[in-house]
Parts: C-alpha cells; structure tokens; sequence
C-alpha cells in the first residue's frame, strides 16, 4: 500500500505530460509535511488532540521519511502545534517529493525523464508507468467527494490535503466541485488532524501569498 504521501505525490501527477502540478505552489510544499504527518497518525508514531502533537514512536519506525522526521520533532521540543510543525518541517528542506517520488519510481508506477528545453534548460518529468494505479487513486477520491457515505480516514486525510493545494481539480470538474462544497468541507473537518493540516495549509499558504519576502 502507498504511503499518503505518495498518492498525495501520485495524484499531482499530469498523465498526459507527466508534470507534477498543483495551482497552489506553497500549498503543496505545506501539504506534503501534511502527509507525512498523516502517515505517522495512521501508523501510530504520533497523536494529536485539538491543539498539540504528540511523539507516541519509541522506536525507529524503519521508515526513512517518517524516522527524519520524527528526529528532527524531538530536537525541537517547544513546538507544539500542527501549525507549527508543518511550518519548521517546510522550512528544514526535507525532500518530501523526491523520496516519493523514488519510491514511486522503484515501484513501478512512474519513471523519470529528463530533456531540455531551448537545448538549455533541463526538464524532468514523470510519465506513468502503471497508470491504472493513479486512475485507481482519482476515482476513489473522486467517490469519496460525490458519495454520501463516510470515507476511508485515508481518503479522507487525501481529500483535505489536496483541497487546500489545488489538486482536486484534477478529480472534478469546476462545476462538480462548487456542487460538493460542502461535502468537502464536512469530509476536511471530521478528523482532529484533518481540520488542523487543511487549517494550517490554507493559513500558511495564505500567509506566504501576502509576505513574500519571509521565504528568504
């Protein structure tokens, strides 16, 4: 089974192009701390109440990702909250993409290609290998949407992740997505932890929007 945060990868994925995309640059970077922190809930490595994260882990998860970022959460003790945590893991420069994206390629999902443009600037893509695993992936979240029964908590952790970022236009139409606003919302705010990733994206994104210039 894919982590989140590699369906939360897999999900940005163009098929046609094989360009990652997300119409939220930020958001995604914010999402992908999101995921794995989604990853250590289901997983049992942490827990979090209605403001703090808790370290549960006592030893190595033997997950290179999860393990990094376990480290690096005990070395800061004096953070807390959610917000907090997806703020200082965005600004370590862990590489959460290119490890799911490593793992998605020695799966089998994806491979990588580089080519130049202008016979200049080096372009990497990643075309779908196994592209019934990401069409497997988008019709599950697109039912999760328009479905009225309660989701999986993984589809239920994508779909807050993915709102904030932009990528569920990738699921659905303009028009279906303005129909299931509300259902998005209900689906974003049933899980502690969902509601304060998806707060925490969306504020922090919004933050970065308004001053640019705290990224230097």
């Amino acid at each position: 089974m894919l982590t989140i945060l590699e369906e939360l990868v897999l999900l940005a994925v163009n098929p046609n192009t094989g360009e990652l995309v997300s119409t939220h640059e930020f958001g995604m970077g914010y999402a992908l701390v999101g995921a794995v922190f989604f990853d250590l809930a289901l997983s049992r490595q942490i827990d979090t109440d209605t403001e703090e994260i808790r370290i549960l882990a006592t030893a190595p998860s033997g997950h290179p990702v999860w393990d990094a970022v376990l480290a690096e959460m005990r070395n800061q003790p004096g953070l807390r909250t959610v917000r907090d945590w997806i703020e200082a893991m965005f600004r370590g420069n862990h590489d959460l993409e290119g490890a799911a994206l490593a793992s998605l390629i020695a799966g089998g999902i994806l491979r990588r290609q580089k080519s130049k443009r202008l016979w200049l600037i080096e372009v990497e893509r990643f075309p779908l290998v196994d592209r019934p695993a990401q069409t497997r992936l988008r019709e599950r979240l697109a039912g999760a949407i328009l479905g009225d029964q309660i989701p999986d908590p993984r589809d239920i952790m994508l779909v807050s992740l993915a709102e904030p970022c932009g990528l569920l236009r990738c699921l659905l139409s303009e028009a279906e997505l303005e129909s299931r606003k509300q259902r998005i919302a209900m689906l974003s705010n049933l899980e502690t932890i969902s509601r304060k990733v998806s707060l925490a994206i969306a504020d922090l994104d919004a933050s970065v929007r308004q001053t640019p210039h705290r990224l230097g």
